[in-house]
């Protein structure tokens, strides 16, 4: 099934957390939004991800919120990523995954709202892209940004140079660039890193793993 590829790599990066860096900068894998559909709570989605992998309904919830959180909304990725889509994606399927987002985010969901602070984000990107003209404004500038950084690394090493994938600054409030409000990511701070550690060392207690 379509969600499988993106199943396999939200339970593996449970097991192996040390591919995160690697995962921030490689394309979606296919099936993102089978991941977005179980961390929502469609209980349909989930029995198929239980079917699929022998794993309970829980654990691969858990494996779906941990992708979510490592790898779409991580403090380095663009409108698109955070919604769980490619940039060829169409305005409905933003759409979609936005929903699904939000829904995940629902205080009915996450009833300690531990993940309240990516509503922002989520919002933020949608806001970015949910019309044709605002999108074409975005990729514009995205790709102004892209082509500076290109050409300052290319005159800083004398040659040319791959860029790897690209910060979007769009994304936070001008209050953020200004110094005035730190990023998302820097307001979870220790809180948020335990909060990972503690929901890894579960993860692996219900995949029958040891942490080494």
């Amino acid at each position: 099934m379509s969600g499988a590829t993106a199943l396999r790599v939200a339970i593996d990066l449970v097991l192996m957390p040390s591919r995160v860096r690697t995962l921030k900068a490689e394309p979606l894998p296919e099936g993102v939004p089978f991941l977005l559909r179980i961390a929502a709570g469609d209980g349909e989605a989930a029995r198929e991800a239980a079917e699929l992998t022998g794993k309970p309904p829980e654990t691969v919830n858990a494996a779906a919120a941990f992708f979510i959180e490592q790898i779409l909304l991580n403090s380095e990725s663009n409108s698109y990523r955070v919604l769980g889509a490619r940039r060829n994606a169409t305005g409905a399927e933003l759409r979609r995954n936005m929903a699904l987002l939000l829904k995940w985010l629902h205080p009915d969901l996450d009833q300690n709202a531990e993940r309240s602070i990516f509503a922002r984000r989520v919002t933020g990107a949608w806001d970015n892209l949910k019309t044709p003209e605002r999108r074409a404004v975005y990729d514009m500038a995205r790709n102004a940004r892209q082509t500076e950084r290109q050409a300052r690394r290319a005159g800083q090493s004398g040659g040319s140079s791959i860029v790897p994938y690209d910060r979007d600054e769009t994304r936070y409030p001008r209050a953020v660039t200004a110094g005035k409000m730190r990023e998302p990511s820097k307001m979870i701070g220790a809180h948020g890193r335990k909060r990972d550690s503690l929901l890894r060392r579960a993860l692996l207690r219900l995949l029958g793993r040891r942490e080494h």
